[in-house]
């Protein structure tokens, strides 16, 4: 996730332990963006950054094993992150295409549809399936346009 913040990261990585789980961030691609103060109109340091988050079960030693092999654990955040993520835009993405079969293509609507009106609806389920194949998925999403109740393909 891309981040801005006054403080810049200490470390590239930092374990917070929370019992026997830990969560570990990653601070990657760090780079110093002054920003104006909006109170003073000051320039006061600022940095963006990518943060990834990785949920794992403590160990001792585990801050030492991922110095040891920092690329390989910085990946496994940046999957997690993208599994996450994907998963969210689907969740959102399969609630619109239920919601599109239970309310507006359901037997009833859809017998009263139509021709146009049924493909404008098809085109928009669709272009639904088709989200997670969009380039920039899941950060950069296109929604497509719901079609308007008695709108026509055109």
């Amino acid at each position: 996730m891309k981040v801005s913040s006054v403080v810049m990261p200490e470390k590239a990585f930092q374990v917070l332990r929370d019992g026997e789980n830990c969560t570990v961030e990653f601070y990657d691609n760090v780079k110093s963006n002054p920003a104006v103060d909006g109170m003073t109109g000051q320039t006061v340091p600022s940095w963006d950054f990518d943060r990834y988050i990785l949920q794992i079960a403590y160990r001792p030693n585990l801050a030492a094993e991922i110095e040891a092999d920092y690329a390989t654990w910085l990946q496994k955040a940046k999957d997690a992150e993208l599994t996450s993520e994907s998963q969210k835009v689907r969740d959102y993405r399969d609630n619109l295409l239920n919601t599109c079969d239970t309310v507006y293509c359901n037997a009833e609507r859809w017998a009263a549809m139509t021709a146009d009106q049924q493909q404008a609806w098809a085109t928009y389920k669709q272009a639904l399936r088709g989200v997670p194949a969009q380039e920039g998925f899941p950060y950069t999403v296109n929604w497509p346009v719901m079609p308007a109740e008695g709108e026509e393909s055109k």
